[in-house]
């Protein structure tokens, strides 16, 4: 698949007067990293919801194996369930209120690839 190719704040990217484009493990990081920050039922696609929950990613709810759960989940439902989730690691701060998220993960053409993005703070 090709698709805009997005700066870490959701814009897209003007290259030399062009949108920038991406393919292949480059687009689907950027639609795994998309599909996580963005809350789920923030944003609602013609026929499926998506995001992911926040429910046991921040506040009093924060439950790190839920989130685990959350996270692959949403990965499998709505990017592409071939994806094999390897490792998911978690880096949260109370002084923000923010969770950084890096997750590692398996293609089906066997490429191992890293995303990592920033759930709750809306400036990330």
């Amino acid at each position: 698949m090709r698709d805009f190719k997005l700066d870490k704040n959701g814009d897209v990217i003007i290259d030399d007067g062009d949108i920038a484009m991406i393919s292949d493990n480059e687009e689907i990081s950027q639609r795994i990293a998309t599909t996580l920050r963005t809350r789920l039922n923030e944003f609602e696609p013609v026929d499926e919801p998506m995001g992911l929950t926040r429910e046991n990613a921040l506040g009093k709810g924060y439950n790190q194996d839920f989130l685990q759960e959350d996270i692959e989940d949403a990965i499998s439902t709505q990017v592409d369930e071939n994806i094999d989730v390897q490792e998911i690691n978690f880096t949260k701060s109370d002084a923000d209120r923010s969770l950084s998220v890096e997750v590692k993960y398996m293609l089906p053409n066997g490429d191992v690839e890293t995303v990592q993005t920033n759930l709750g703070d809306d400036d990330q």
